[in-house]
């Protein structure tokens, strides 16, 4: 499915909207998320955390401390039962298919480091003068 993602500001804070419904995804006061065709409300809106492992977690204005969260089979998690911790609240972002970044794409550069214990003993034991 494809999804539209607003920004109110220059801030964090965005509403995400279905491309072809055009209902705006928003959470009830019981932490269900559902579909609104007026996404104006501070239900309907969610700031976007960024966390330490560059994930990115939306939080829900209204409800704070309630995340968007899905599980691993796509169904939705009520917010209610969510933490900034927990898998199913993460998310990555990722560009259109046939969108043309500004930079190049570099090549992964490869470094060879000795992985296994075997291979430091090899290398250390070769390294070391002979009386």
């Amino acid at each position: 499915a494809k999804l539209i993602v607003e920004t109110d500001t220059f801030g964090s804070r965005v509403r995400i909207k279905g491309a072809a419904t055009g209902f705006y995804i928003c959470m009830n006061k019981k932490g269900k998320l559902v579909g609104k065709i007026n996404g104006k409300g501070k239900d309907c809106v969610f700031t976007e955390i960024v966390l330490e492992n560059n994930y990115t977690a939306l939080q829900n204005a209204k409800y704070e401390g309630w995340y968007m969260a899905f599980t691993r089979k796509g169904r939705p998690r009520k917010g209610s039962k969510t933490r900034q911790h927990q898998r199913e609240v993460h998310f990555m972002k990722r560009l259109p298919k046939g969108h043309q970044t500004t930079e190049p794409h570099r090549r992964f550069e490869f470094l060879n480091y000795p992985f296994n214990r075997r291979s430091k003993r090899t290398r250390n034991s070769s390294s070391r003068a002979g009386p």
